[in-house]
């Protein structure tokens, strides 16, 4: 149910190898919900909080390359989701509906060591959408709980074109996705969430980021009551080139790039603790590699979820 909105020029602008008109994707739900993330615990009115910090000092270029010139680029992404999950009964699950609102900051430094230009507003594109939530269901026995959604990312952010970077990326995007949570035992359960990503061209100009995968997943065990442990992590695949004018080979043909399409791997460690009141707590740690066209670094989250009725 989260999609986090900062800007579609970070790499260019940081490790100057791409040209500057090659449009960067939007940034994704990289690692923000893992665990148990198909398995709410009912009906009722939700909210969650997410805090992301992420860092990168290092990128690649469509090889796999690392830059030599690389800048240096932190983010804290502070998430506020409200989530409605209604007794009204689609397909067999259960209707309901979602808003996110991201408020970001952003430090970057160029490959020189001087500042990149951010826009101080801190408003990032917020997100809403319809889904469906299926609850106890079993496959070939096994207890499962899914849930398909649709999310539309509204050009709602900061966006001046004065400023380097922006919160807002400018644009619309619809992004279906379907998450899961299916537990093979009493103690061990796996949770997956797939995104396919459409961006339409930026407001005012002809260029479009290509359509892109993503997924996070999770590997999660019940050590004690309440209290699990997970190995977690994300990946992205861009599988469209970037456009312009409707030329998915402008910029192969204007600049000279090989591709430009984005990749992302990472995983690491994570914990998770329902409190007696219900309140919902994870802490994880996730680093990048396999990285194609994109800064690499290490995402650090922080996830509290509360029912509110």
């Amino acid at each position: 149910m989260i999609r986090q909105i900062l800007s579609c020029c970070i790499f260019v602008l940081l490790f100057q190898e791409v040209s500057a008109q090659d449009p960067k994707l939007p940034a994704a739900n990289l690692g923000l919900s893992n665990l148990q993330d198909g398995r709410p615990p009912g009906t009722g009115l939700y909210f969650q909080q997410f805090v992301q910090s992420y860092t990168a000092n290092q990128a690649a270029d469509a090889e796999g390359n690392k830059l030599a010139a690389s800048g240096k680029l932190s983010t804290l992404l502070s998430l506020s989701q409200l989530i409605y999950i209604s007794p009204l009964k689609v397909a067999g699950g259960n209707f309901g509906w979602t808003v996110l609102v991201p408020l970001v900051k952003i430090t970057a430094y160029d490959p020189a060591g001087l500042p990149v230009g951010a826009n101080p507003n801190s408003l990032g594109d917020i997100v809403t959408g319809p889904f469906v939530q299926w609850f106890s269901r079993k496959i070939a026995g096994i207890p499962l709980d899914h849930r398909f959604e649709l999310d539309v990312t509204l050009p709602t952010g900061g966006w001046e074109n004065k400023y380097a970077i922006n919160p807002g990326a400018h644009g619309y995007s619809i992004s279906p996705h379907y998450t899961l949570t299916l537990s093979p035992t009493k103690h061990f359960s796996i949770s997956m969430r797939q995104y396919l990503n459409y961006n339409f061209e930026q407001i005012g100009t002809d260029v479009k980021a290509g359509a892109f995968y993503n997924a996070n997943y999770s590997l999660e065990y019940e050590l004690l009551t309440r209290f699990r442990v997970e190995f977690a992590g994300y990946f992205l695949r861009q599988f469209a080139q970037d456009s312009k004018g409707g030329d998915s080979q402008y910029y192969q043909n204007s600049y000279g790039l090989p591709d430009t399409r984005e990749r992302v791997f990472a995983l690491g460690p994570g914990l998770g603790y329902v409190t007696s009141t219900g309140l919902f707590l994870e802490v994880k740690n996730m680093w990048e590699t396999a990285v194609r066209n994109r800064t690499q670094g290490y995402r650090t989250t922080l996830v509290l979820a509360y029912k509110l009725k």
